[in-house]
């Protein structure tokens, strides 16, 4: 690959609303570059942009170099930003928005585009009527923070087994249910014989 190529790479986003709490304001993204290497942010109170490399991969003597700019919806408070590197694959944001409201946003972006390397992260996202369910973390530095947390908003997709298992469960009482209206059925066919 040549050097004067730059990449564009994929991002996922959610985020979290409220009209009474700063803290639980905020956009996540995700932006995935494999071997994240020097990465230098920009931020501002209306746009961001992600300059990187990764590291040679073998049978590639150059490195890849990664460019992100993105111009958000609304304002962001650009000094309350938390971000890192992480994994060797992704690159963490956790930005907070400026107005305080219990709306989500639209889209990400302030252009009514659809960009194909943004992408909704159904991981972390949760629908606005079900955020004040999904316990906040309070960590204010990033490197501590626990993304596993917003992994609970996985849009209700709760535990496979516990659902297959009501779904069995409820299928034999339904042939159960069946088999003893079939039963009823059949006496009371004999009964009207014998009559």
């Amino acid at each position: 690959m040549s050097s004067n190529n730059t990449l564009i790479p994929e991002v996922l986003w959610a985020q979290r609303s409220s009209d009474n709490d700063k803290d639980k304001n905020y956009l996540l993204l995700t932006i995935s570059i494999p071997d994240c290497d020097k990465p230098s942010l920009k931020i501002d109170a209306n746009s961001m942009e992600l300059d990187a490399k990764s590291l040679p991969h073998r049978g590639d003597e150059e490195s890849h170099h990664y460019n992100l700019k993105i111009d958000f919806f609304k304002e962001i408070l650009p000094d309350l930003t938390l971000h890192k590197k992480a994994n060797g694959q992704h690159y963490f944001l956790k930005i907070f928005k400026k107005d305080l409201q219990t709306e989500y946003w639209p889209r990400l972006t302030k252009e009514k585009i659809k960009y194909p390397y943004i992408k909704t992260d159904f991981d972390k996202w949760v629908d606005e009527d079900e955020q004040e369910e999904i316990p906040q973390t309070n960590d204010q530095d990033l490197n501590s923070l626990d993304f596993s947390q917003l992994m609970q908003g996985a849009g209700g997709a709760g535990n496979l087994q516990e659902m297959l298992g009501a779904s069995a469960n409820m299928t034999a009482r339904e042939v159960e249910s069946d088999e003893e209206d079939d039963d009823v059925e059949n006496e009371e066919e004999e009964d009207e014989k014998k009559d």
